[in-house]
């Protein structure tokens, strides 16, 4: 199938009225799309004498980048598991109130579930903003503005997943798991805006703006 198509029917799915691919799987698509950017930075970069002096830690970008963008297509599948799991437990039996504690059992830990492929987006996707850091600032500068484009969109998945997480935060009756979460995020939101704003002023200073 081209690559065309592909993308096609998956903004298709995502636009329809289908519960799923939804945010969460936009998310790692985002982050594959960051990752794809830095990738090309480096592949600009490794094995071209000018940059002889940095082929080593362009070379380790780059595999780390093939790493995280497998990572991030595969969570688009991972989340929509979760979310279909959450679904199943809401759709549970609760005639009776034994019927009603396992549903809500069921429902809580399908949402400590649904918190895990988000969180995976925002882990992975600052991954790929410590690479694009890296690249822009050490790479073929013909190529920064895509450095550039990595970072933007890294920094967006990260955002972006962290609502998915918070959405099933807010419905947690876990106090400790749901602040766990909440901390975990935060830390995730702060490094993101931290490596966005440095691989930011590499790239402003390569293309010379």
């Amino acid at each position: 199938m081209p690559a065309e198509d592909s993308i096609t029917n998956f903004l298709d799915a995502l636009g329809s009225a289908a519960p799923a691919p939804g945010g969460g799987a936009a998310c790692a698509l985002a982050g594959a799309l960051a990752a794809a950017c830095a990738e090309m930075v480096g592949r600009f970069t490794v094995g071209r004498p000018k940059f002889q002096a940095v082929e080593d830690s362009m070379r380790a970008a780059v595999d780390a980048l093939v790493s995280a963008r497998a990572d991030l297509l595969a969570l688009i599948e991972e989340d929509a598991r979760a979310f279909a799991a959450v679904s199943a437990a809401y759709k549970l039996p609760k005639a009776t109130s034994d019927e009603q504690t396992d549903r809500e059992d069921a429902i809580q830990g399908a949402l400590q579930g649904a918190m895990r492929p988000p969180l995976r987006v925002m882990e992975r996707a600052c991954d790929v903003l410590e690479a694009a850091s890296e690249l822009a600032a050490a790479g073929n500068p013909t190529v920064a503005s895509d450095a550039g484009c990595a970072a933007l969109l890294g920094e967006a998945a990260v955002r972006a997943a962290g609502l998915n997480v918070l959405a099933n935060i807010v419905l947690l009756r876990d106090a400790d798991a749901a602040s766990t979460a909440r901390a975990k995020m935060a830390a995730l939101e702060e490094r993101a805006e931290a490596l966005r704003e440095r691989t930011m002023a590499a790239v402003h200073i390569r293309m010379g703006v």
